[in-house]
């Protein structure tokens, strides 16, 4: 079966249903989700169980079908809520900490094992993170107090490399997951720093106010580029833009279409599904496609479908629909979002329809239309994954 979108996320996150229990699932975190589609792209795709599909949120998959890439980085985001969890509350020394830490601690417990049996080097992880508090003592640069954060992330890179048997890849891992949680540690403090001022809590760029954290950041996503396949970099240099308000971000967005445009949308895709499985309930078809049509086009089954109904991403897009998009945040001066244009491309292309909106086809996060123009390269990339729909009625590039 080929991947399905979305399967780094949600594979990991059942995966921590399974093995740690459904409660631990509120711990996943992107960049987790990141190592999982990073061992997937470079350990093969195996065979995938059903269970895995987006569609349904509480479908899980079973023990015997679990690849070994879900369940390295399951283990990997319980162990790093763990220390996470563990350095609040021995530096807030509030309850609540205490109390969050004994309900971890049964699923850290099963996840040091499973890592154990894995020979991963967790003394020489925690030794690391134990060091962060001693750093931010005596502070003296961005590098040095995100260390512990790019090492410790490094080397669940580089082992887990090792655990989906590609030990030849065990150092360019490494050093994509140095820079990695190098960016992990500099973007979690751009985006705090507010919160951090207000609060008092420690924050290097508070106490470093002449670091251009901007420019570290975009240095750091540069580099770790060249260490990961294209169109994972792609994806990532677009997500780093967008937190650093760069670029509007795209999921914030919706399609400016008629109510009535939207309704003959849905009713074509349901009857293209309905073409492929015969006589089905074509109304429920219809209201699918009409609440969520970008998780409805990569259904293949009515009955795939209708499971969106328990897709908590989905009743997320649902809701946010409601909302208009808001302003994007001006960059810096003189500063032009990197956008990777494909072969062949023009500079740009026109929406004949006339309207406005986004596309978040996997290899078009930066799509973002105007009645005039897009973004340089976004025609072919929305063209190559069918999602150019929710863009506009058609490309002439």
């Amino acid at each position: 079966m080929k991947r399905p979108p979305r399967l780094p996320y949600c594979g990991t996150c059942k995966t921590m249903g399974e093995r740690y229990g459904q409660q631990t699932r509120l711990l996943l975190n992107h960049d987790t989700v990141f190592l999982a589609e990073l061992l997937l792209e470079y350990g093969g795709t195996p065979e995938w169980s059903q269970a895995y599909r987006s569609f349904n949120c509480m479908s899980m998959p079973k023990n015997g079908d679990i690849p070994v890439a879900f369940d390295f980085a399951a283990a990997a985001t319980i162990v790093l809520a763990h220390h996470r969890v563990e350095d609040q509350r021995i530096d807030s020394g509030k309850r609540r900490w205490a109390f969050v830490s004994g309900l971890l601690s049964p699923s850290y417990r099963k996840a040091t094992a499973m890592l154990r049996a894995w020979d991963f080097p967790l003394d020489d992880l925690t030794r690391m993170l134990a060091s962060q508090s001693e750093r931010e003592a005596h502070l003296e640069s961005i590098s040095q107090v995100a260390e512990p954060t790019a090492a410790a992330t490094g080397i669940f890179f580089q082992h887990g490399a090792r655990v989906i048997g590609r030990a030849d890849m065990a150092e360019a891992m490494y050093r994509a997951g140095h820079r990695f949680g190098f960016l992990i540690y500099a973007l979690d403090a751009w985006e705090d720093r507010a919160r951090d001022e207000k609060r008092g809590d420690f924050n290097p760029l508070l106490k470093l106010p002449n670091v251009d954290a901007r420019a570290e950041i975009l240095a750091a996503t540069a580099d770790l580029e060249r260490e990961i396949p294209p169109a994972i970099a792609l994806r990532l240099r677009a997500n780093v833009e967008e937190r650093l308000g760069l670029r509007p971000r795209v999921l914030t967005h919706r399609c400016r279409k008629t109510i009535r445009e939207r309704w003959k949308d849905a009713v074509a895709l349901a009857r293209s599904i309905r073409q492929k499985e015969g006589v089905i309930v074509f109304a429920a078809g219809c209201v699918a496609a009409y609440l969520v049509p970008h998780q409805m086009r990569s259904a293949d089954s009515l009955r795939h479908g209708l499971g969106l109904g328990l897709n908590l991403m989905a009743l997320g897009a649902v809701l946010s629909s409601a909302a208009p998009p808001p302003p994007p945040p001006p960059g810096p001066s003189g500063y032009q979002p990197h956008v990777a244009i494909p072969p062949g491309s023009t500079s740009g292309f026109r929406s004949s329809g006339g309207g406005s909106g986004c596309c978040n086809c996997g290899s078009c996060t930066q799509c973002c239309c105007t009645a005039e123009c897009c973004s340089e390269g976004c025609c072919d990339a929305c063209s190559s994954c069918g999602d150019c729909g929710d863009c506009c009625s058609s490309c002439s590039c």
